[in-house]
């Protein structure tokens, strides 16, 4: 197994770098696909085994309704055809992880930061090789998962431990996860506290981003393929840290907040009608929106220029453009949400966005 070199003199992910959609989709069927669905299956199957009804109901209606976040994230996974069989259990649990949690927080009557926070410490016990397993369910009296969780958290520090340069990558990782799991405590909290909660965080990172408001810090902060592009970066043997700093830059905030703010688009009248929090609605009028999602867009289109295998992450952005915005959600009957999205498709005008949303349409239906 070779590893190639990238543009710049910088090694490549192991594999062949992709150079073009076609490519993608063929690695993603062939490769990546298989092996998805039998891990996906494996939790389903003991998700159904859950002893507590509860908890078994709110494990299976998050698989049966999420399975796509699985699916985009196993992407990353045809950048290292060699690491398959590693990089999509990984994968997959991780995300079984979170959608699961997000289900457990966003669905059930609780709303005790102290019970959000306890079981989301399984997502960074789960980036954690050796980390000891905890009750996550400790402030719930639904406990009896039959060790779903505990499970899902070992195949993660068994998977983790295997890559050849986490060490490299494990201590951002880690944070990255500590955002995320702040972010599903403060959402899910009384509706009347939750946007003081919020603001209050994101104090403490405004200097660090001001090119950012608030509702978008908290949007970057939502998505898991920041942690997966990092994944699949520590299967080289030989990891540079600038390359994982790069990365990282392009992914937090750019690529990350593109992700977040393209399903909180498609969600705005449908979050609207529930009362449920959108960061997207936020923004004080449709020309504002229609401004701030092209400029995520335009710059997680620069910032992979310099990366290792750009094209692949180039095709992640047109992907994620293409995907959210063939949404059924996405139609004239909803017209804000149909005019921000024309408007992103034609500033992300490429073949490979085309290419993608035409597979897009072909998979959903």
């Amino acid at each position: 197994m070779n590893v190639l070199i990238d543009k710049g003199g910088t090694q490549g992910v192991q594999g062949k770098p992709i150079r073009n959609p076609w490519q993608l989709m063929y690695r993603v069927y062939r490769h990546v696909n298989p092996q998805l669905e039998r891990d996906f299956s494996a939790w389903y199957r003991r998700a159904e085994q859950m002893p507590d009804p509860e908890l078994r109901k709110q494990a299976l209606a998050s698989m049966n309704t999420k399975k796509f976040h699985c699916q985009g994230g196993a992407v990353y996974a045809a950048q290292a055809i060699p690491h398959v069989h590693n990089l999509v259990p990984l994968i997959v649990a991780y995300q079984t992880i979170s959608d699961y949690l997000d289900n457990l927080c966003d669905r059930s009557t609780s709303l005790d930061p102290a019970d959000f926070r306890q079981l989301h410490l399984s997502m960074q016990d789960a980036l954690t090789p050796g980390a000891p397993l905890r009750d996550y369910y400790s402030y719930r009296e639904q406990k009896d998962d039959g060790g779903f969780l505990a499970d899902l958290v070992r195949s993660c520090q068994e998977k983790v431990a295997s890559l050849p340069s986490y060490p490299i990558v494990q201590e951002r990782v880690l944070e990255l996860s500590r955002l995320y799991s702040d972010l599903q405590v403060y959402k899910h909290i009384a509706h009347d506290q939750r946007e003081a909660k919020l603001l209050a965080w994101w104090e403490q990172y405004r200097p660090m981003y001001p090119q950012l408001h608030w509702q978008e810090f908290a949007a970057v902060t939502g998505s898991t393929i920041g942690i997966f592009a990092l994944f699949c970066l520590a299967t080289q043997p030989e990891l540079p840290k600038s390359q994982a700093q790069a990365i990282d830059s392009a992914y937090f905030p750019w690529i990350c907040g593109l992700h977040i703010l393209l399903d909180y688009l498609i969600d705005l009248e449908e979050d609207r009608v529930g009362g449920d929090l959108n960061f997207v609605s936020y923004y004080q009028s449709q020309e504002e929106a229609i401004e701030r999602l092209q400029y995520f867009l335009d710059q997680a289109t620069v910032s992979v220029h310099d990366l290792p295998n750009p094209v692949f992450h180039r095709l992640i952005v047109n992907g994620l453009v293409a995907f959210y915005l063939v949404d059924r959600k996405v139609n004239r009957d909803q017209p804000q949400i149909y005019t921000i999205a024309k408007q992103l498709m034609k500033r992300a005008n490429s073949m490979a966005t085309f290419f993608f949303y035409l597979n897009s349409l072909l998979v959903r239906r």
